[in-house]
């Protein structure tokens, strides 16, 4: 897919007509048309306002988007309660995968008698694999 089915694909998606996009990026809705057809192709400062416009990446606009790009659009678009959930799930999600901020691998482990589970840290510190241990409070 060509930069000019693209940015036809990009405006739909933001629901908006040429003449809105042209109002929004500085250039004639006939400029636009001309985009869209690939029969000519947007200098640079129009690039950088279409970005804007169309709320994209410049890999998505260009044609070197992924899905990692998509994610990071619909993250961009939440408020900041959506942000902060999303966040939180994120976090949860790389403990249950065992893997953390900090660069080590997490574990959890059941505790005894049907206590909640513990977890321990394993770091690597050259060739060797460090436990970082809670303070254990049980009772025996």
């Amino acid at each position: 897919m060509g930069i000019g089915a693209r940015i036809r694909e990009l405006r739909l998606r933001a629901e908006l007509t040429q003449e809105g996009l042209a109002a929004r990026i500085g250039v004639t809705p006939s400029a636009v048309g001309n985009y869209e057809r690939g029969v000519s192709f947007p200098k640079e400062e129009v690039l950088m306002a279409l970005f804007g416009a169309l709320s994209c990446t410049p890999n998505e606009l260009l044609g070197n988007g992924n899905a990692e790009d998509e994610h990071m659009r619909k993250y961009r678009s939440l408020d900041c309660l959506g942000r902060e959930r999303v966040d939180r799930c994120t976090e949860n999600e790389l403990a249950r995968c065992g893997r953390n901020n900090d660069g080590g691998d997490t574990v959890l482990i059941a505790a005894r008698n049907g206590g909640a589970p513990h977890e321990i840290t394993l770091k690597r510190r050259g060739e060797k694999t460090i436990f970082d241990v809670p303070t254990y409070r049980g009772g025996h």
